[in-house]
C-alpha cells in the first residue's frame, strides 16, 4: 500500500472522529520481513497498511490498540528470533516500530450563531475541539459561521435539537442563542446530556429568569448549580472576540481540573 493512501485513511478518521494510532518501522536490525514499512490501526481493530505480517506485525497491532486506549505510544522493539521458535519464522532480526495515538477530539457544542458563536468556533478548533454548531436560523443567514464549524445541526426548537444530538458523554456546550428563550430551550437539552461543561452566556436577570423557569419545569438545583454563568473568566471585556477568549480559557479550566480563581 502506498503511504499516500495511509494519509488518506487518517484524515478520514480526523474527519468522522475515530481514534486510531499509526505503526512506523523506524530501525531493523538482522534479518527482517521489512527494512521500512507504515500501517494504521483503527479503534474498530481494522487495519490498512503492513510492517511486513506475521507475529511480529500482530504484537504491533496489539501494542497500537493498546495505544489507542490509553493514549500512550513510544518506541517498540519485537525480537523476531526469540518469536521463531513459537511461530515458524524464519528471519532472526530485531524490529523497532513508533507507534503514535490519535484520540477522539473532545466535541463542543456551540449553540448560536451570532457573533460570540462565530468568535468561539475557531479557537474552540485550534485548541483540539470538533465543533458542533447549533442554530435555528435559517441556513443563508448564518452560512459564514457554518463553514466554520466542523459540522451544523438545522434544528426548529433547540431543547429537542440538543436534546436529540448523538454526542458523546462528557462534550461540551456553550449556549449563546439569538434570545432568552433560545437559551433556555438550549439549557434544559443540554442538561440532559451527561456533559463535561454548561456554559451559557447571559446577565443576572436573564439568568436569574431562565433557572426559575427550569425549576419550575421539574430541573433540579443541583443541576442548575453545574452551569456556568455568566459563562468565561471575568475579563471586563464586550468584545465577541475577547468574550470568547474568556469562554475557551474556562473550558481549558474545567477540561484540565483546575478550579476557578477566587474573585475571578
Amino acid at each position: 500500500m502506498y503511504y499516500p493512501e495511509i494519509v488518506r485513511e487518517e484524515l478520514r478518521a480526523y474527519e468522522e472522529n475515530e481514534s486510531y494510532a499509526v505503526i512506523t518501522i523506524v530501525g531493523t536490525d538482522g534479518k527482517t520481513t521489512r527494512k521500512h514499512g507504515k500501517m494504521i490501526v483503527l479503534e474498530s481493530g481494522k487495519t490498512k497498511g503492513t510492517i511486513g505480517g506475521g507475529a511480529v506485525e500482530m504484537l504491533a497491532i496489539r501494542d497500537a490498540k493498546d495505544a489507542i486506549r490509553t493514549g500512550n505510544g513510544g518506541l517498540r522493539e519485537y525480537d523476531s528470533g526469540s518469536l521463531s521458535a513459537k511461530t515458524g519464522l524464519a528471519c532472526g532480526g530485531k524490529m523497532t516500530v513508533l507507534i503514535e495515538a490519535f484520540g477522539c477530539r473532545p466535541t463542543l457544542v456551540m449553540s448560536g450563531a451570532g457573533h460570540v458563536g462565530a468568535a468561539v468556533i475557531p479557537i474552540a478548533k485550534s485548541v483540539g475541539f470538533r465543533v458542533i454548531l447549533v442554530d435555528a436560523r435559517p441556513e443563508e443567514m448564518i452560512a459564514e459561521t457554518i463553514k466554520k464549524a466542523d459540522q451544523f445541526v438545522a434544528v426548529r426548537d433547540y431543547e429537542e435539537g440538543i436534546t436529540n444530538l448523538p454526542v458523546e458523554p462528557g462534550a461540551y456546550f456553550v449556549l449563546a442563542g439569538p434570545n432568552h428563550d433560545c437559551d433556555r430551550a438550549a439549557l434544559a437539552g443540554a442538561l440532559k446530556k451527561q456533559a463535561a461543561y454548561v456554559g451559557m452566556i447571559g446577565g443576572r436577570k436573564k439568568i436569574q429568569a431562565i433557572f426559575e423557569r427550569l425549576l419550575t419545569d421539574g430541573f433540579t438545583q443541583e443541576e442548575l448549580d453545574f452551569v456556568h454563568t455568566p459563562i468565561g473568566l471575568d475579563i471586563s471585556s464586550e468584545r465577541p472576540e475577547e468574550i470568547a477568549i474568556a469562554i475557551i480559557a474556562e473550558i481549558l479550566m474545567v477540561r484540565n481540573g483546575k478550579k476557578r480563581p477566587v474573585g475571578v
